[in-house]
Formats: C-alpha cells, structure tokens, sequence
C-alpha cells in the first residue's frame, strides 16, 4: 500500500482557519424539479476548514497509475440508461398525480346525487381523466421496459469498471483520512441536516471553510464543494455544483 504525504505548506495553510472570529452561516440547498427548484430536505451537510478536492487531486497525482475512466462509449450508454431512468419517474409521477385526481373525483361523485346538476359535468370529466390515466399508464409501462432493458444491457460492463475504479481508489485514497485528521488540526468538521425549506444554519470559527454535499437527481447526483467565503448565506444548486452519473 502506497504512503501518502501531505506537504508542511499544505498543513500551515490549513491551520490559518483557526484564526479570526467565528460566524453564523447558512447554507441552502436546492435542485430542479418538475415545478422548478425544489429544497433538498434531510440532507447531510459539511463544513470543512480545507478544500477536500484539493486533497483528492493531490494523491491523484501521486497514485501509481492513472484515475480509471469509463469508456466514451459506456459512458453514452450509461448516460443513456440514466435518461430513460429519469423519463420513466417523471411519467410515474404524472399517472399517480392523475391517479390520485380521479380517485378524488370518484369519491366525490359516489356523494353526490345523480340529479344533481354538477352531476353530468363530473362524470364527463371523470371518464375524460380514466382515460388519461389509461394512457400515462401505458406510457409509464412502455418506459419503464425500455428502462430496464437497457440497464440490464449495460450492467454487466459498468460493475465491471466499478469494481476497477473502487479497487484504484482503495489504494489512492488511503492516505487521505490521516491527512484529514492533520488539515483539521484538532478541529471537529461542522455537520448538520437541511431542513423542510432545504436550510442548515451552522457556527463556524474564523478562517477559510468549505461546504461539502450531495444530491440525487434525476440521471445521477449533484456534488458540491463550495468555499463559504465571508457569506452569511452560501445557495447551492445545480449552477455551483457538479452533476454527474452515480455508479
């Protein structure tokens, strides 16, 4: 197993954070939805005083060989599979939404009386929303076979290169929980869990930290590792954050 250093320069600097004052600071967490941006909720969140990827990069620089990276074509596929994933739950969503309306209208016509005037208006409608129902249905059905079609294709090739990259990391990452300990220099990272608005207010002491999540979407995940600077409020969506396909 390869030994990892970590420069005195690199530690010396990470050791700055701890002068300064200390501050309140709150992060908000959000990613885009079928409705536009929607908070990510229970989300864990970190505060580091150092740049993680600055870490990473470093012993990506010394491993023994070089970052093992997908093929340009298991790459399309799997990114094709993740775009079908994400098709086949938008259309789920629909048809439950759908679903959910007409179970409503039904129980509110089995109420009513059919002289009712509202009655015949209702009931047009209600046969108007089976059949949309019907048909998200199928469409829900007919995605979701293409879904698992073509994950069920590319399986096989994308463990494969999993079981590749996560044995290379093993071995290139092993250092970097002993140079954590050294960056945080006594220090405790900061964690806290964004709440229903997608917020997480933190106390940090003075110096320079960063903010560290991830988010599922739609096709893979967003990672953030965002510098909190002298802001009282750090916004983390997808246009300060790497999205990417989650293996």
């Amino acid at each position: 197993m390869r030994n990892h250093r970590v420069s005195t320069v690199f530690v010396a600097a990470a050791a700055l954070v701890a002068a300064g004052c200390g501050s309140s600071v709150t992060v908000q967490v959000s990613t885009e939805g079928a409705e536009g941006q929607q908070p990510q909720t229970n989300l864990p969140v970190q505060f580091l005083p150092f740049d993680r990827d600055s870490v990473f990069d470093a012993l990506d620089s010394q491993a023994s060989s070089p970052r093992p990276e997908m093929s340009d074509a298991l790459q399309a596929e799997a990114e094709r599979v993740a775009g079908l994933q994400a098709e086949w739950r938008t259309k789920d969503t629909e048809w439950a939404e759908a679903r959910d309306n007409l179970q409503q209208l039904s129980t509110r016509l089995q109420n009513m009386d059919s002289r009712d005037p509202d009655y015949r208006r209702l009931f047009d409608q209600f046969n108007q929303g089976e059949g949309v129902v019907n048909r998200l249905n199928r469409e829900r059905t007919n995605l979701f076979d293409s879904f698992t079609g073509a994950q069920e294709a590319v399986t096989a090739a994308i463990d494969s290169f999993k079981i590749v990259r996560e044995l290379w990391e093993d071995e290139a990452y092993a250092g970097y929980f002993d140079i954590r300990t050294e960056l945080l220099g006594g220090q405790e990272a900061v964690e806290d869990t964004t709440n229903a608005a997608g917020l997480a207010t933190v106390s940090l002491s003075g110096g320079s930290w960063w903010v560290t999540t991830r988010a599922p979407v739609a096709g893979g995940e967003v990672y953030w590792n965002v510098p909190v600077g002298d802001q009282d409020t750090v916004t983390l969506n997808e246009s300060n954050g790497t999205t990417r396909l989650r293996l």
